[in-house]
């Protein structure tokens, strides 16, 4: 499988980068050589299940010190390093307690000033010490009462859960003393202390806790009050992440093995691999994978935050691991076939994992349903204003010399300026006669062309200044004008095209002389465009076109077409195509339009019948538009994934739940808090991206996997808000929910042909199986 191009941390820091990248070595090396995981057979049969040598080894190589301070010995790093190690240790299946002794223990005993000895004791590996880790044991009424005497203090309290409990040397108990939360240290082995094993499906034993007059010293009690409730919260937060890379890691490893398998088993006299219903299926997988890789990152740089933020952030990727984990521990069950339910299979090793780390580290969904700001608060992303506007800054500025927040000012003062309150959110595609006026201050300002060279009239703005640009006019529901001249032939007379072209067609692209549509789609070839039939004979100095083209966008506003055409008809499909520039104001030509579900004409067909094209309009080389057209693909994937779509429709879902009253329906409120999260994942998804662009780099097949999670997010968003309407979900037109005013089928209709344009999300899901996952065809 190929691996994404994605930031590989968080932390921009050079220096702690460096680190991580250092530790990243170590991990993959010593879990590679050390760690195999046909060990795990063995293990399962003995008590503990983990191998107390290895143990010691990763106490050596420092990584029982992870989150333990330095100034207490330890490494003093964060949630970075924590997922680093901790995803390494999934991709191998690792029984070892390494979430919940050196992580969950570690940072509660990291937050005590008066754990010295314990501290030593977990670093060196010399003692593993456990707490609870679910956060209602913390929260939910302590179960064990802590009373003083004149030695120390005397524990009685109910059986309590604790990961490991069984096998551990000491356990870390949050208690009531003196009506507080304190924390005390109690050896396993101590009198009155009563282990209950509860044995799970790796082989490893929780245990139930149980205290009888458990006497200990003054030196048991650690911490107290509100400072322990905020190491606690920090502490579960963190184990939290660990187990969330852990999943990741091991839902990682357990995928390849899926694919490995399905490549080289054969049914049918085929290889499983190459059948597309599997391979959509794995794509699924691989698509969820994604996600919680960038919710993991969206966590760790979270991790420095306020500790609510950080809370909400491990809950936020807890939930998604562990719902991508079991999707993808049942999938490959499934593609193994009947071997794959076999405790032989090495599935079994991943499955049995799996269900003990996403039960205990389960209740995420309980803890975001128990935080109503997620569900109804401002979704998180927007970035905020730290810089005053250059309002001085005339057409022409080198606009990528301003600081970043500078420019981002800039943006949002002029466009809240300018852009007309009645065309924000402008449901459905906008035509040249509404956008025409607003185009033209643009123009005027010289920002109607923001990724050209501004030696073409353009705002020459680098990767970063242009994805401000753009999240600026997203932010503020700018209607996308019709701009094809601009963002899809002008990019391509420049890298393709000639001088002539250049002076020819793009300025009086900029200034909406000309108005450009795409010429891609036919009826018998739309996500395959490979197979199109227009086609074009040289005839002399021209080309004599034929055929229709449809779904053509803002066809009925265009002056000219791009146009992908059949130069030769006797070549493999794609070798035989070219690119044309063909001018509307021509005999030959029908525009018809399509009018969609919503009533309105978004595209058309055009129909060519003897059209002549001079050859001075073929762009590039004779049977070359396949490499033309492949070039635009991938940038607009990019934005077609932009998380601003589906982040309005939810506004609008909250605000139409509150103005209904379905904000006090827990059912709904559910439903609003999951789809929150989708929103949530596909922004820190899109971000992943987006850095790739700002880093100058060229985007991945995988880039389609955006596409498929932005569009049927919305789809779903969509059909909640229909739905949330209840009696009113199928009227059209502006409806008053309280003070609010929602078009609530506007959604509905735009979500429609999301998954289907820009290449339909099949094909999408094809390309990921072919290029990414490296499926047979």
């Amino acid at each position: 499988m190929s691996k994404p191009r994605v930031a590989a941390a968080t932390n921009t820091d050079p220096d702690a980068r460096e680190l991580l990248e250092l530790l990243q070595h170590s991990v993959v090396d010593y879990c590679t050589r050390a760690l195999p995981r046909g060990r795990l057979r063995e293990l399962r049969n003995q008590q503990p299940p983990f191998d107390r040598a290895k143990w010691c080894e990763m106490a050596e190589l420092g990584w029982l010190g992870l989150v333990v301070p330095e100034a207490a010995g330890g490494l003093g790093q964060g949630a970075d390093a924590i997922a680093v190690v901790c995803r390494q240790l999934g991709q191998v299946v690792a029984g070892e307690p390494f979430i919940e002794s050196a992580i969950a223990a570690g940072a509660l005993l990291g937050g005590c000033a008066t754990a010295g000895a314990e501290l030593r004791d977990l670093i060196s590996g010399a003692a593993i010490f456990v707490c609870p880790v679910q956060r209602r044991v913390w929260q939910d009424g302590v179960a064990v009462v802590a009373r003083r005497d004149s030695k120390g203090f005397v524990l009685n309290g109910a059986a309590i859960p604790i990961p490991l409990a069984a096998d551990a040397d000491a356990l870390l108990l949050p208690v009531r003393l003196d009506g507080e939360l304190a924390l005390l240290v109690v050896r396993t082995d101590a009198a009155g202390v009563v282990i209950t094993p509860r044995p799970l499906a790796d082989g490893s034993r929780d245990g139930l806790v149980a205290l009888h007059g458990v006497n200990l010293t003054g030196a048991a009690c650690l911490a107290a009050g509100d400072e322990l409730a905020a190491t606690a919260s920090r502490a579960l937060a963190l184990a939290g992440i660990g187990a969330s890379a852990y999943l990741l890691g091991l839902a990682e490893a357990l995928l390849e093995l899926t694919l490995e398998y399905l490549r080289t088993r054969r049914q049918f006299g085929r290889a499983l691999g190459t059948f597309q219903a599997l391979q959509h299926r794995l794509v699924d997988m691989y698509l969820h994978l994604r996600l919680t890789k960038a919710a993991l990152t969206a966590a760790c740089a979270a991790a420095g935050d306020h500790a609510d933020a950080l809370t909400l952030a491990s809950a936020r990727v807890r939930l998604r691991a562990s719902d991508t984990a079991e999707l993808v521990v049942r999938e490959a069950i499934q593609m193994h076939g009947a071997i794959g339910y076999t405790e032989q299979c090495a599935v079994a090793l991943f499955v049995q994992r799996a269900l003990v780390l996403c039960a205990r580290y389960s209740g995420a969904r309980a803890e975001l349903n128990l935080q109503p700001a997620l569900a109804l608060g401002t979704v998180a992303g927007t970035e905020m204003l730290t810089a005053a506007p250059r309002s001085d800054a005339p057409p022409g500025t080198d606009w990528n010399a301003l600081d970043d927040q500078v420019f981002r000012a800039t943006v949002r003062h002029w466009v809240e300026a300018h852009y007309p309150a009645e065309l924000r959110h402008y449901p459905g595609q906008v035509r040249w006669s509404v956008i025409r006026d607003w185009h033209q201050q643009l123009v005027s300002r010289g920002w109607a062309a923001p990724a050209w060279p501004r030696a073409y009239g353009g705002m020459g703005l680098a990767p970063s200044k242009m994805l401000i640009f753009i999240e600026e006019l997203e932010r503020w529901g700018v209607a996308r004008a019709t701009d094809q001249g601009i963002v899809m032939v002008g990019p391509i007379l420049l890298e393709y095209g000639n001088d002539e072209q250049r002076a020819r067609f793009m300025q009086p692209a900029l200034t909406g002389e000309h108005i450009w549509c795409q010429g891609y789609s036919e009826p018998n070839a739309g996500s395959d465009l490979a197979s199109l039939a227009t086609s074009a004979v040289l005839a002399g100095d021209e080309f004599v076109v034929n055929g229709q083209k449809t779904w053509t966008t803002h066809g009925m506003d265009a002056t000219h077409m791009f146009c992908l055409v059949r130069t030769d008809p006797q070549s493999k499909p794609q070798a035989g195509i070219s690119f044309l520039l063909i001018d509307f104001t021509q005999p030959g030509i029908t525009v018809r339009p399509i009018i969609n579900l919503g009533g309105q004409v978004d595209f058309c067909e055009v129909f060519l019948d003897h059209v002549r094209v001079p050859r001075a309009n073929l762009v590039g080389e004779l049977n070359q538009g396949w490499t033309i057209a492949k070039s635009l693909l991938g940038h607009e994937r990019l934005f077609v994934g932009s998380p601003k779509l589906c982040q309005h429709a939810l506004h609008q879902l909250r605000d139409l739940g509150a103005a209904s009253g379905q904000t006090a329906d827990p059912i709904f409120m559910d439903a609003l808090t999951g789809i929150t999260l989708d929103v949530l994942d596909l922004e820190a998804l899109y971000a992943e991206y987006a850095a790739i662009v700002r880093a100058g780099s060229a985007l991945g097949a995988d880039v389609a996997i955006l596409k498929i999670w932005s569009t049927e997010t919305y789809v779903r968003l969509s059909a909640m808000i229909v739905r949330a309407a209840g009696e009113l979900g199928g009227t059209r037109g502006r409806l008053a929910f309280g003070a609010t005013g929602i078009d609530v089928l506007s959604h509905f209709y735009d979500a429609r042909p999301a998954p289907i344009y820009a290449g339909s999300n099949e094909i999408q899901r094809n390309i990921i199986a072919k290029h990414v996952l490296e499926l047979p065809t």
